[in-house]
């Protein structure tokens, strides 16, 4: 059966697009998803990304969940953030969102939402029982009728008048004169970014902005320095100003400096977290940031230096925007939240939109840029200076979680002080450096990740972590 190959991870349930996810999959994936809903309000909003595979799934989708007695509101193709934007403001209790987000455009994906975030691991588990005992033969196609269950909304002008009203736009747009250089990969983000940084007054120029002839993807999706060789020689040639990148449903933002250099993921949100909190040490208010264990200790260092707090969460958005949302819930207004995950650079502020959010990244990043009159290599050169360094080790069929034990209790007998968080260890000194090794969500791999003030022990402390791990995997 196709549907054991799925991976179900925290963010939804993705597969080999035609090989893993047919078209029967996705539509028992829809069917068991409305078994999950039943005696609940089913109402869905659905949308995708620009795969070619996000038709034919599109379509699955929308004949199971019709056959569930789903009322649909389909988007079409519109980035991840802007579905979310949609889903919040008009109250709809589910949501499915059609994209591989970062990964291989081989990949597709079913992102399933709940009525306030991602479903949990035990919701996942219910619809993957449903899954496995459903017999499409057993609905009857002659009843199946999507034209009075389907209604359509371009949500794209709404979500972008909502935004602006969280930037100063006019005052920007009067003094902008930013020359920007913006690579969607063909992908979602096409329709929204460039519209709303010309509507802030930048001089955008476009590049891998559509498929190939042959319906390829004009460079491999994940918005990482080796895939964005075209957005960095155009920013450095032409003297732009920055260079923006996003992956196909632009959740994620990849950020190029006016000499050419490629920053890390967590560079953006930092140049964000330090204007918010610069620009609002007068007001009497508790400040919480939030990110996950992976994200960089320079956020511990500015959150300490404008007295704020940080609070670090589980890998995976659903962990951030639950976070945030009790503390909203839970406290008086005398608050200001927001966050993000640093592997991404998708800025997430719960007062607009409680999800990663690179198109809101790029519009915030443009307008400190104009408010503060420097480059975002002077921007950046403010931030604490810390190097991180990567590996990543295949670990397709290992038990992780038996590998994750073994490897926790060796760094305790070597002396270190290890903390568990899920499946996840991290082990370190204070706000010198840290380890931590992550059995991905998405993928068959395990990613060892270390951060330091000096770059040499950033990948001293990595190369040995993930040589232990590789030790116990052999």
């Amino acid at each position: 059966m196709e549907e054991q190959n799925l991976i179900f991870t925290l963010s939804g349930i993705r597969g080999r697009a035609e090989k893993d996810l047919t078209f029967n999959t996705v539509k028992k994936i829809a069917i068991a998803f409305g078994l999950w809903m039943d005696g609940k309000d089913k109402k869905v909003i659905i949308g995708r990304d620009t795969r070619p595979s996000g038709s034919f799934i599109e379509q699955s989708l929308i004949e199971g969940l019709s056959l569930s007695g789903f009322k649909i509101l389909n988007l079409g193709i519109c980035p991840t953030p802007v579905i979310i934007h949609a889903k919040n403001k008009l109250n709809i209790p589910a949501g499915i969102i059609i994209t591989g987000s970062h990964n291989p455009q081989q990949w597709n994906g079913l992102k399933l939402l709940s009525t306030k975030t991602f479903l949990n691991t035990d919701d996942l588990e219910i619809i993957s029982i449903y899954l496995d005992n459903i017999d499409l033969n057993s609905y009857n196609k002659d009843q199946l009728s999507t034209v009075h269950n389907v209604e359509t909304l371009n949500p794209i002008r709404d979500y972008i008048q909502d935004l602006l009203s969280h930037i100063d736009h006019l005052e920007i747009k009067h003094k902008n004169n930013l020359r920007v250089v913006i690579d969607s990969g063909a992908g979602a983000g096409k329709l929204v970014t460039p519209q709303l940084l010309n509507e802030l007054g930048c001089h955008t120029k476009l590049i891998n902005n559509d498929l190939l002839v042959n319906k390829d993807f004009p460079r491999e999706i994940e918005p990482i320095k080796e895939n964005l060789k075209d957005l960095i020689m155009e920013v450095w040639q032409g003297k732009f100003d920055i260079g923006f990148a996003h992956d196909t449903d632009a959740d994620r933002l990849a950020i190029i400096g006016e000499t050419g250099v490629c920053y890390p993921e967590d560079v953006g949100l930092a140049v964000i977290t330090k204007y918010y909190l610069e620009n609002h040490q007068d007001i009497n208010k508790k400040i919480f940031f939030v990110t996950n264990l992976a994200s960089s200790l320079r956020f511990d260092a500015i959150a300490e230096k404008y007295n704020a707090q940080i609070i670090r969460t589980p890998i995976g958005e659903r962990f951030l925007t639950e976070e945030m949302d009790n503390l909203i819930l839970n406290s008086s207004k005398n608050l200001l939240v927001f966050g993000g995950e640093g592997s991404c650079g998708g800025f997430m502020y719960p007062y607009f939109n409680n999800t990663r959010d690179g198109i809101f990244a790029a519009a915030k990043i443009v307008e400190i840029l104009v408010k503060t009159g420097k480059s975002i290599s002077q921007l950046v050169a403010e931030l604490p200076k810390y190097y991180s360094y990567r590996v990543k080790i295949n670990a397709k069929n290992i038990d992780t979680t038996s590998l994750i034990k073994k490897v926790k209790t060796e760094l305790i007998k070597e002396g270190e002080n290890v903390e568990q968080i899920n499946n996840d260890l991290k082990f370190g000194k204070g706000r010198d450096w840290f380890v931590l090794i992550h059995p991905s969500n998405t993928e068959p791999v395990i990613r060892v990740i270390s951060e330091a003030k000096r770059e040499s022990l950033a990948r001293v402390y990595c190369e040995a972590t993930a040589e232990l791990v590789k030790l116990f995997i052999s």
